[in-house]
């Protein structure tokens, strides 16, 4: 039974909708935050905040005491080096991981890895848990090894790993940027000729599935010594599969306007990368454009079948993509974002 939950990085965009939903549930929720964290998306809900950081042991084992499930979802998604992903990303999980086996009734651990551990996946041939990991980009290489160090650090303890693609929805302010520049410039550039197929998910779909999986999904250990391939890790789509231009269609007409999508050759994506790194490094900050994204945006697409997921635990998309991008773009219009 769930009743008392840890969120790591719960001011963030996802963390802020999972700490919604659980309260929805009468659960006891607990956030693990910064003294410099941003709590906006938090101030409504009646939560116990724990301070606190991955590469402080103690603020740990304060924040995990005593929980019955650790969402994991705090971590890097740009960095000027890739020491950055594994200090934030590998190290940090590993402590909590050693944190969490040490309790004398150890949570159940589960964590939000990412499609980019997995590796590319296409219309034809869509990412599986079965599949052997090939990621393509430091970030994606620091999220497999951060569900890898867990495992190591604490072979005992019972994990869940949730590998989503492209998460959009109320509060997200990456997605946000794609609409601004719409309303900008009519136009959606999309990478390369070829059509680029992506999978989406909605954040309260994504919620709901964690939810699931903390309740009953498969486990796994880092003592299984041949564990079958993919076992206690799912992942996670909307209704359908689309390419990154029908994203930005659908994204233009819930918000009421008319784009042209306009596909460009990759070097310009490689150029764009560039332009971003310079400009990173130069404010000492990692932008969104970057390398590491061009290089994502030039594979052959992000499309992974959550069949494991729907089988399993009865997953089901409460939503259409047409629907969801409507309750985005009304999201952002009553907080004044867009």
């Amino acid at each position: 039974m769930m009743q008392r939950c840890l969120i790591t990085g719960a001011s963030g965009f996802v963390g802020s909708n999972l700490a919604q939903r659980l309260c929805k549930d009468l659960c006891q929720v607990r956030c693990l935050v910064r003294s410099t964290s941003r709590l906006e998306l938090l101030d409504s809900l009646s939560l116990e905040f724990a301070q606190g950081s991955l590469d402080d042991a103690a603020s740990l084992r304060a924040a995990v005491k005593n929980v019955d499930v650790v969402f994991h979802l705090a971590g890097r998604v740009a960095a000027l080096k890739s020491q950055e992903f594994i200090r934030d990303n590998v190290e940090g999980t590993r402590l909590l991981a050693q944190v969490c086996a040490e309790q004398a009734s150890p949570p159940v651990l589960v964590m939000v890895s990412s499609l980019a551990a997995g590796g590319v996946g296409t219309m034809k041939s869509p990412r599986r848990e079965t599949d052997p990991d090939r990621p393509v980009s430091a970030y994606g290489r620091s999220k497999l090894a951060a569900e890898q160090a867990a495992l190591a650090a604490a072979p005992d303890l019972s994990m869940s790993f949730i590998r989503p693609p492209m998460v959009f929805g109320q509060g997200d302010r990456a997605s946000l940027q794609m609409f601004r520049g719409m309303k900008l410039l009519p136009v959606h550039l999309s990478p390369g000729f070829r059509r680029f197929p992506i999978s989406l998910v909605h954040v309260a779909d994504l919620c709901d599935a964690l939810v699931r999986i903390a309740q009953r999904a498969e486990r796994t250990t880092g003592r299984d010594a041949a564990p079958p391939p993919g076992q206690g890790r799912y992942y996670i789509a909307a209704d359908r599969h689309v390419t990154y231009g029908q994203m930005g269609l659908l994204a233009a007409q819930a918000a009421g306007w008319r784009v042209a999508t306009l596909p460009l050759p990759k070097p310009i994506f490689w150029f764009a990368g560039a332009m971003g790194e310079l400009a990173g490094r130069r404010r000492g900050r990692a932008g969104i454009v970057n390398w590491d994204k061009a290089r994502e945006a030039t594979a052959k697409g992000w499309v992974c079948s959550d069949e494991k997921l729907r089988t399993q635990l009865g997953y089901r998309p409460a939503a259409t993509l047409e629907e969801r991008f409507a309750e985005t773009v009304a999201w952002y219009r009553q907080h004044g974002w867009l």
